[in-house]
């Protein structure tokens, strides 16, 4: 609808470069034509497109002429208190609503006063209008303020009251942090809107909204890997500067997916007449933005609108050596000391340089945010001019750093793109036995290595030797506990994960993996060097009860694999990784195509119910093809685990849940219990009570393929798994 830019009211871009946003777009779309009252919170990153988003929705409601009235509103910096905000609040509303009920959208760029408005306002909309109209224009002394303002922003809710549907979209609510009062008037609308009888979609800086709102929540972010080098070709498009797929990955990268920095960059190539066919272009043009173009202004803007202008150097010069320490953190007293501010003031200035993501506010420390390069590239040049060194020194030395430094980046990019997923996939263990082919490289070498994918899902299947993972409970990057590790390796490439060895969660324990580079079997020396690297970030983050897991492409030579052993560690190969993870679960894809027949049953517990079960699944078993003698286990089986269930359980509910899936090569089920879980019961409590009855967990993994007890907050659930054999 929007390539026509005549059809375009609030958007900037027509609907062919409006890119990488079609779902959060409906989503808006679908909260507006919801004649359910309800609201959307909308967190975002700072530049990442969030008010263009609003905007193409406003468009898009405003040129259906649907039943809904769309209105948007920004808070400025600009506004100096909420009076005025509010004031401003509601003319836009009833500019908005003119246009949209005279189809006529130049009435909102033309933006006339409230009484013609009121004079070209619907016949139906008169009587909440002339009221609106009347408040606006009354007097109001400092005692009634409050009232007033309230009764300003509350007007879509009195235009409601005379049948009156408006879509609510307030944008950049984090700026009230720059308002005088801005917290009175974020409350007021806040309190008026949510849990009324309105739609809405309130959006601001996520680091200020989170937590706030009552609202479904949205968030916003940068754009990742091949939608951000959509953006930027669209973007390049746009402003009819010419790249290439190198450069566009460059400036994706580099400009790490912000569409605000992206646009900034291609708006000064635009006016200069450069196009981007090489990464010296690139590099050069964004020199100049750096120092005093576009995204070196507009960063400098957001420092002086959050801190005063007194401070503007210490803040600067705070910025830089926070970026240059060690663990780029320093105290939050050594910035109250320096930055030149006290009390509230100081308090405030550091909550918006934090809303603005300048900084990173985390437990009595301020943390920098290398990260963001074009930000820290600013700072670091800017601290060198204000200490006194020449500008041609400065921004030229920067350049050429720019332009050896364009490569790395797009290396680590590749490399992070490459990389296993080790976090997703550590998050994943939950006391599974996985055979030990699929996590100690030894074994795998001995069986598996070289084997087809079918012989090698074959041989794992026939594994008689288990392993027992974890239970993990969180992951992070192991930079995030040791920053040191991040001049080794890529942060996504090693994970610490925090679990317990069992579920009844009586011993913890702590898991540190990584995959490391090595294009053939690792060797000794380098595995040592792991393991020590490892080992220092255990030791640093005061972890006594550890594990280190490796992971490298090819595996490990033997030497390497008695060092892992002496130092109870971990080794596997790529392939390992890959195979544990498809076996777990970790890929959607994988999962998604493996579905098969699926079939839930619900028994009461006692009275031999379970061979109401055990006729089900020979059914169903027989169905899928199952020979008689696997049919017999697979009865027995479920029967031991009914009965394990009964007699253990001590179930409120008295039922035992059931999820029976076949497809082409197994069959699978779940057998599911509320009360006491099976992981918390000492072992010889668990013993039959009578005859061949309840024999349990050993019977079931003899005539199983696999047996899992999967971690449950109330009761147990176990999967018992027979494959079929060709």
């Amino acid at each position: 609808m929007n390539d026509n830019p005549h059809n375009r009211i609030l958007a900037d871009l027509a609907a062919a470069h409006f890119v990488g946003r079609d779902d959060e777009l409906s989503r808006i779309i679908e909260r507006a034509r919801s004649k359910t009252a309800s609201g959307i919170d909308l967190l975002a990153t700072p530049g990442a497109g969030t008010t263009e988003l609003l905007r193409q929705a406003f468009d898009r409601l405003f040129g259906e002429q649907g039943d809904v009235i769309p209105i948007y509103f920004a808070v400025r910096t600009s506004d100096k208190g909420p009076l005025e905000a509010a004031r401003r609040f509601a003319h836009d509303i009833l500019k908005q609503t003119v246009a949209f009920r005279r189809s006529d959208p130049s009435i909102i760029e033309a933006s006339p006063g409230m009484r013609e408005l009121a004079e070209l306002a619907a016949p139906e909309d008169a009587y909440w209008v002339d009221r609106l109209v009347e408040a606006y224009y009354a007097d109001s002394d400092a005692a009634d303020e409050p009232s007033y303002i309230r009764m300003l922003l509350s007007t879509p809710l009195r235009a409601l009251a005379q049948g009156v549907r408006m879509f609510l979209m307030v944008d950049d609510l984090h700026l009230t942090q720059f308002m005088a009062d801005g917290a009175n008037f974020l409350g007021e609308i806040s309190d008026i809107y949510e849990g009324s009888a309105t739609t809405y979609a309130f959006a601001g800086a996520r680091r200020m909204m989170f937590g706030r709102g009552k609202g479904a929540v949205m968030r916003i972010d940068d754009f990742q890997n091949g939608a951000a080098s959509q953006m930027v070709a669209a973007t390049a498009e746009r402003y009819g500067v010419e790249i290439n797929d190198e450069t566009c990955d460059l400036i994706a990268e580099q400009l790490n997916g912000n569409p605000r920095y992206t646009a900034r960059l291609f708006a000064s190539a635009a006016e200069c007449g450069e196009d981007f066919l090489s990464f010296k272009a690139v590099e050069s043009l964004y020199c100049d933005e750096i120092f005093g173009g576009r995204i070196g202004r507009g960063i400098d803007a957001g420092l002086e609108a959050a801190v005063p202008e007194s401070s503007m150097c210490n803040t600067a010069r705070l910025l830089a050596e926070t970026l240059a320490s060690d663990g780029r953190k320093t105290t939050l007293t050594n910035w109250r000391r320096r930055l030149g501010v006290a009390g509230p003031e100081f308090r405030a200035a550091i909550n918006r340089l934090n809303a603005l993501e300048y900084i990173s506010l985390r437990s009595g420390y301020i943390y920098a945010e290398p990260e963001n390069m074009p930000l820290s590239d600013h700072i670091r040049g800017v601290a060198r001019l204000d200490a006194g060194e020449s500008r041609a020194q400065v921004v030229g030395e920067a350049l050429a750093e720019f332009v050896k430094r364009a490569p790395a980046v797009m290396a680590r990019a590749y490399r992070r793109n490459a990389a296993f997923g080790l976090r997703s996939l550590l998050a994943q263990f939950d006391c599974q036995d996985i055979p030990a082919e699929l996590i100690d490289y030894a074994i795998f070498d001995e069986r598996v290595k070289g084997l087809s994918d079918k012989d090698s899902d074959t041989a794992v299947a026939e594994s008689s030797e288990m392993f027992k993972l974890p239970h993990i409970v969180y992951t992070a990057n192991t930079a995030a506990f040791y920053p040191h590790i991040s001049e080794l390796i890529d942060d996504e490439r090693s994970v610490i994960a925090l679990g317990f060895e069992e579920t009844n969660y009586r011993e913890d324990t702590v898991w540190i993996a990584a995959e490391i580079e090595s294009k053939l079997e690792a060797a000794r020396d380098h595995t040592e060097f792991w393991l020590d690297r490892l080992e220092m970030a255990a030791l640093s983050c005061n972890f006594l009860k550890y594990k280190i897991w490796l992971i490298a492409p090819e595996g490990f030579s033997p030497e390497a694999r008695e060092v892992l052993s002496e130092r109870n560690a971990f080794g596997s190969s790529r392939r390992q990784a890959e195979m544990l993870s498809d076996r777990l679960g970790n890929k959607a894809s994988s999962a998604d195509t493996g579905r098969g027949d699926e079939f839930e049953l619900v028994i009461p517990m006692g009275d031999n119910t379970e061979m109401i079960a055990a006729h089900a699944v020979e059914e169903i078993a027989k169905r899928a093809g199952f020979s008689a003698k696997a049919v017999r286990q697979i009865k027995t089986a479920l029967v031991e685990a009914c009965i394990n269930a009964t007699e253990h359980s001590l179930s409120p509910d008295r039922r035992i849940y059931q999820r029976i899936t076949a497809d082409s090569d197994k069959l699978a089920i779940t057998i599911a219990n509320r009360g006491l879980r099976l992981a918390d019961k000492v072992a010889p409590e668990i013993v039959p009570d009578q005859g061949r009855r309840g024999w349990g967990l050993k019977l079931m993994k003899g005539l199983m393929d696999e047996v899992r007890i999967e971690q449950s907050d109330d009761g147990t659930r176990i999967t018992l798994v027979k494959y079929r054999t060709a």
